[in-house]
């Protein structure tokens, strides 16, 4: 004799079924055109056992005040800015002109109008968007206008850094096949550890 009183447990059991079973399908992933109406939902989110791409911000490999670390460009730089720019220039254009006609210009611009700090800002501003440095354009021609022997110094380290040989008379032309092929892009640069080794 069964019991008039409702069993909680057989309503909640699963019932048997014939043939195959019915799975509810996923949401569907939004199109461009819904990300473009501002719509954010669950279908948003990182797919699941993908890790999230991790981004490394760019970074100079050394710092703009690290200029005592290369005491002979520094002197140079202080004192002639012009041929440290132009060794500078000569590797970012690819030895499409000489370090000492880049020097000339470079002296030129700043022996007539004292804004020589113009040209080298530029030449930083293309060197950052070539090796994917920082390149707020604004931040670099400020470097250039307060401090530029500091600015010419980084630059100058950065492209030592990337495999150039930097040493005057050296030259585009001069440089190992491998820098002349990549044009120091890709390579790596080691990061900096803060502080060092200590027991």
């Amino acid at each position: 004799m069964s019991s008039s009183l409702p069993n909680d447990d057989k309503d909640k059991a699963p019932q048997p079924t014939n043939g195959p079973q019915m799975v509810p399908a996923a949401a569907p992933l939004p199109s461009d055109s819904d990300s473009s109406k501002g719509a954010a939902g669950p279908s948003s989110q990182h797919v699941v056992g993908a890790p999230p791409q991790q981004v490394v911000a760019p970074t100079w490999s050394t710092g703009l005040f690290e200029c005592f670390d290369d005491i002979p460009t520094l002197v140079i730089t202080a004192f002639a800015p012009c041929v440290t720019f132009g060794q500078i220039a000569e590797m970012v254009d690819r030895g499409q002109n000489s370090c000492g006609l880049y020097a000339m210009l470079h002296a030129g611009i700043l022996y007539f109008t004292g804004c020589g700090c113009l040209l080298s800002a530029y030449y930083r501003i293309k060197m950052s968007h070539l090796y994917r440095l920082p390149d707020d354009p604004l931040i670099n021609v400020l470097v250039h206008l307060i401090c530029e022997p500091c600015a010419l110094c980084q630059e100058y380290r950065e492209l030592q850094a990337r495999g150039f040989n930097m040493q005057l008379g050296v030259g585009w032309r001069n440089q190992t096949p491998e820098i002349q092929q990549s044009g120091g892009i890709g390579v790596m640069v080691p990061p900096k550890v803060p502080g060092g080794m200590s027991r």
